[in-house]
């Protein structure tokens, strides 16, 4: 039998139920409710269809979301599904805190000044060499030992600082219920190191605060005389309690006390004491001159400088000088000779390398290298398979979408048929009825109220399970079943 005569007999059985097919059966013999079973048939056969497509359409383009468990996935398996569902994975941890020393390697890079030859004890011998009673507290050899001193012990600080604080980072505990991701848990470390390096921060500058203002308050005098200058009966001017001496811009009391240094600088002609201003800033000048063509007030204007170090600044205190200068000068080959040759023995010491990558300008000031503990950059290393295992997470959890599945339309169509069927097969006999009665209504004018009574009648009466039952009771409780199954099945749908 060939394909095309399969075709024509399918074609003959497919017309034949079209034009004769009734599931609407009643046995009724009357050619009126034939006819309309038959429309009906034929309504329901569209419907079903229709709706069939429908919904098979709809399940196949609609998304759907699944949630989907893990027990223990090992590191491997929770990489495959961070790339796949980065979204919406999540892993709880079974070990909640984690100290920040199990997973991260720190370690502190400081300014290459603190490693240098500069804060050795050699060079502060060195530059101490010059008796300092012979020099003026305006030459920069008068502060410098000092200054480089402090900046030892600047630099020995910071990092017994910087080193605690790495300590207690480490000790510190990470808390979290979740597994981190490897990009977060990187920004956690991150977070938690800024936090440690500004706490460390403020120890050193809140000492370095209360001693500066114990200094200034209690008018202490420096070893070196740079901020006062101490005056006694025998200091060779004169023996009398009450009497003054003329030394050339001021008379000075000559009783046992102390006299307060005051600079004038260049092109001005306002008087900075250290004892009222507290701060008189100068330029790092070398002056070969002696102590006695000078005494406590030193004119900028009158006085010639045989030498200025860049970057280099004089103040009252040691440590204002420290705050105040750079290191500009230690990185110039020229300008360390110049200051090497005002000394009368030989050195040989390197100057900061220049091409060092640092944060740090050549011209900052050493206060900012000192608030910023000199510290150029912590380095961090953070094991993220040592931070898994110690998380060890007991259960990941995902959620994602399917956008087409044949297995699930399969369940939907199959659930869905039989409510789809029945609700069809429902109503298509009434919507059938409502049809003829509208063709019957215009032709023979049959009156609406006679039409919705019976529409009523049918709606009270409707029954699915013992229509054609004469016992009245069966028939009741068929109607009342009837309602029920009707009721569900729209609140299942």
């Amino acid at each position: 039998m060939s394909i095309q005569v399969l075709w024509q007999s399918l074609y003959r059985i497919v017309r034949n139920k079209w034009n004769t097919g009734n599931i609407f059966d009643s046995q009724s013999v009357d050619p009126l409710i034939i006819r309309r079973g038959i429309l009906s048939t034929r309504l329901y056969s569209i419907l079903v269809i229709i709706s069939l497509i429908t919904l098979i359409t709809y399940t196949s383009l609609s998304n759907r979301i699944e949630n989907k468990t893990i027990i223990s996935p090992s590191q491997s398996i929770y990489e495959d599904l961070q790339k796949k569902y980065a979204d919406s994975l999540q892993c709880s941890c079974t070990q909640i805190s984690i100290p920040y020393g199990n997973f991260v390697h720190t370690s502190p890079l400081f300014h290459q000044v603190c490693s240098s030859n500069f804060i050795s004890q050699q060079w502060i011998n060195f530059i101490f060499q010059t008796n300092s009673a012979s020099i003026w507290p305006i030459d920069v050899r008068t502060s410098l030992s000092a200054m480089w001193q402090l900046l030892r012990t600047f630099c020995q600080s910071s990092i017994n600082i910087i080193t605690d604080a790495l300590n207690q980072f480490d000790n510190s505990p990470l808390v979290n219920t979740m597994l981190l991701t490897e990009e977060l848990l990187e920004a956690k470390v991150e977070a938690a190191l800024y936090l440690s390096r500004q706490t460390a921060l403020s120890t050193l500058t809140q000492s370095m605060t209360i001693v500066h203002k114990i200094t200034q308050a209690n008018q202490l005098v420096t070893g070196l005389l740079t901020n006062y200058v101490a005056v006694t009966y025998n200091f060779g001017l004169t023996q009398e309690r009450d009497s003054y001496v003329d030394i050339g811009y001021m008379n000075v009391s000559l009783y046992s006390g102390i006299f307060g240094n005051k600079y004038i600088l260049k092109n001005s002609s306002r008087v900075c004491s250290c004892q009222n201003n507290g701060s008189c800033p100068l330029p790092g000048n070398l002056y070969l001159y002696k102590t006695y063509e000078s005494f406590g007030i030193y004119d900028l204007n009158r006085i010639k400088a045989n030498e200025t170090l860049s970057g280099i600044v004089i103040d009252c205190l040691p440590s204002q000088m420290t705050l105040s200068s750079s290191l500009e000068c230690f990185y110039n080959q020229s300008c360390l000779n110049i200051l090497l040759s005002s000394y009368k023995n030989p050195l040989n010491i390197s100057i900061l390398n220049q091409s060092l990558s640092s944060r740090f300008l050549s011209t900052t000031k050493l206060e900012l290298l000192i608030n910023e503990l000199f510290l150029e950059e912590i380095f961090n290393a953070t094991n993220y398979t040592k931070y898994y295992s110690q998380c060890s997470p007991s259960v990941c959890q995902y959620t994602y979408i399917h956008s087409f599945s044949w297995i699930y339309i399969l369940i939907i169509f199959t659930g869905l048929l039989g409510g789809i069927t029945t609700v069809l097969h429902i109503i298509t006999p009434y919507i059938i009825q409502l049809t003829l009665f509208s063709n019957n209504y215009q032709q023979n004018q049959i009156r609406p109220k006679e039409f919705f009574v019976k529409f009523k009648n049918k709606i009270q009466n409707f029954n699915l399970y013992s229509k054609d039952s004469r016992d009245p009771i069966r028939v009741y409780h068929g109607v009342l079943a009837t309602r029920l199954y009707i009721i569900l099945l729209l609140i299942s749908i």
